[in-house]
């Protein structure tokens, strides 16, 4: 009997693929080579826009990105299993994953002629790659980098002091919540969403951000759950500012655009449509931050992983948001831009040198600290008095002559009356 069973259990064992040599199913034809390699005419399988449409990036930068991640040992080979892919098809089937919306595992193995099994595994590992590169590529500007970063802003927009733009978005989830909280995720814009918070700088790189809360979340409260908020006599130094839109609670750090005065619909007095004029420059630069990454990662614009009550599935969510910011800065840092022939900014040629310090009396006022138990709003009021005094209408920056006045109170009467011949 006992011979018997023992005999049927090695019979069991023998037949478990754990007890022979494990072969891994190679398909004859390899996309990946197709893709990069030339033919024996020196004409590629995808056009370069080809190329761009599909891993959104070209092949040259697909080379970059791969030599930086490449060391990573978590693309080492373990004790047991068959050999990774090479790193660059895994980037190669990250980036396509995150280039477009609605990507699975079963469609990327039939476009790649791997398991989904394997197309799962090498995003994982781009993706671990990629956050363990987070510091190098995501960082605050220290005293002297703000610096910098506040006399190109004063340059191009004539705003003093100021370091950064910041901006809320919403991420929508292409799936319904399974957590008992998933109403919290129903926001306004989408059905269900998640709120990030982004600061950047003139150059559109991503220095700061916080995800991970609700879509009903609004932006200043996440605004206040950022350590630039919460410590921000160490991020900030005196005077400094960001500029931000309506959202936002004015701060000695935060400036943001007026609202709509009660009683006046979407209108505003004179001085104030000048004030968020000026401020609406440097906010596109926000907008245009955005819509990089956005517009690079596809996957963002309707993210279809689903949300659980287990802490791990949306952990998983913000592994790959962290990953997208890495690489939007990665390819930023090397001068990697979709839309580098779109002009964004006023040209030079409507600037003027404003390097003289003793020019606007109010100019001095901004580098001064906030006095204790000042209005919130203390640091706004202060470059709105500025703006007033320097910003001229036609998108020109001239202090304006003691021959020229700007009475805007006509203005505003000539808005009203144009407003009555309408009706």
């Amino acid at each position: 009997m006992l011979v018997a069973q023992f005999t049927h259990r090695f019979r069991v064992l023998m037949q478990s693929r754990y007890s022979v040599p494990r072969t891994a199913r190679r398909h004859p034809f390899d996309v990946f080579e197709c893709d990069l390699n030339c033919s024996d005419d020196n004409l590629n399988w995808l056009s370069d826009g080809e190329f761009l449409c599909k891993y959104r990036m070209h092949r040259g930068t697909l080379d970059v990105v791969t030599n930086l991640i490449k060391g990573d040992p978590i693309f080492e080979r373990g004790l047991r299993g068959p050999p990774q892919l090479p790193v660059k098809h895994q980037l190669m089937i990250f980036m396509h994953f995150i280039g477009r919306e609605g990507e699975t595992n079963g469609n990327q193995r039939s476009i790649f002629n791997v398991s989904q099994g394997c197309c799962q595994k090498a995003r994982e590992r781009v993706i671990l790659a990629l956050i363990n590169m987070r510091d190098d590529y995501i960082s605050w500007p220290d005293v002297n980098e703000r610096k910098r970063i506040s006399r190109r802003i004063e340059e191009k927009y004539h705003l003093p002091n100021c370091v950064g733009m910041m901006d809320g978005t919403l991420l929508e989830l292409g799936t319904t919540p399974h957590c008992d909280d998933k109403a919290d995720y129903s926001g306004r814009k989408f059905r269900y969403s998640l709120t990030v918070n982004v600061i950047n700088d003139d150059k559109r790189r991503i220095r700061a951000y916080l995800s991970g809360y609700p879509g009903t979340t609004h932006d200043n409260r996440v605004w206040r759950n950022m350590v630039q908020f919460q410590c921000s006599n160490v991020y900030f130094s005196q005077g400094e500012y960001l500029v931000a839109d309506t959202a936002y609670e004015p701060s000695e750090h935060v400036v943001p655009a007026f609202k709509s005065s009660p009683g006046m619909g979407l209108r505003q007095p004179p001085e104030k449509q000048l004030f968020n004029m000026c401020l609406s420059s440097p906010r596109v630069t926000a907008e245009h931050t955005m819509g990089l990454w956005k517009g690079r990662c596809g996957w963002l614009r309707k993210i279809r992983m689903l949300i659980t009550n287990k802490k791990a599935s949306l952990e998983k969510i913000l592994e790959y948001i962290d990953a997208t910011i890495v690489l939007h800065n990665m390819l930023i840092d090397m001068g990697f831009d979709d839309d580098e022939n779109v002009a964004w900014d006023v040209d030079d040629e409507s600037l003027t040198a404003i390097d003289d310090e003793n020019r606007i009396p109010e100019r001095s006022v901004l580098d001064m600290a906030i006095p204790v138990g000042a209005l919130p709003g203390a640091r706004r009021d202060q470059l709105f008095a500025y703006v007033c005094e320097t910003f001229v209408p036609n998108m020109h920056f001239n202090t304006i002559p003691d021959s020229i006045e700007i009475d805007l109170n006509s203005e505003l009467e000539l808005n009203d009356s144009s407003g009555e011949d309408s009706e």
